[in-house]
């Protein structure tokens, strides 16, 4: 089983409900074995968030790379909200999968971050 660690962290605390805005979710990988891992990662939004911002998309999969032992890599994604975004907490689902050198998934980890959206100010609650 990969020894890995995993942040996951927003450019901004501000969510706004009734219009078009954008936060950052920043994903970092590292791991301490001595095995290089390929991998991947899959994020899901709930409507109306989205992942275009010119079109409903609530599923992408986007490639980390190769991840080796004190070498940690990060990927940046968009999240867009539209005039449709309520006053609510919306979770963001992030599905990270780690190769072995056979192409076989070694590992497979779940992570959530909540975001809670309100006409005004949003704050970002503590990730799960």
């Amino acid at each position: 089983m990969p020894e890995i660690t995993v942040a996951l962290a927003l450019n901004s605390d501000r969510l706004r409900a009734f219009t078009y805005n954008e936060i950052e979710l920043k994903l970092s990988v590292a791991t301490l074995d001595a095995e290089p891992y390929w991998v991947e990662c899959v994020y899901e939004v709930p409507h109306p968030l989205s992942l275009a911002p010119d079109k409903s998309l609530l599923t992408a999969k986007s490639l980390i790379g190769i991840l080796q032992k004190a070498q940690p890599r990060e990927k940046r994604v968009k999240i867009y909200a539209s005039n449709e975004v309520y006053p609510s907490t919306y979770t963001l689902k992030v599905t990270l999968y780690l190769y072995d050198k056979d192409g076989a998934i070694s590992e497979r980890k779940e992570y959530a971050k909540e975001i809670e959206c309100s006409e005004g100010n949003a704050k970002v609650l503590q990730s799960s």
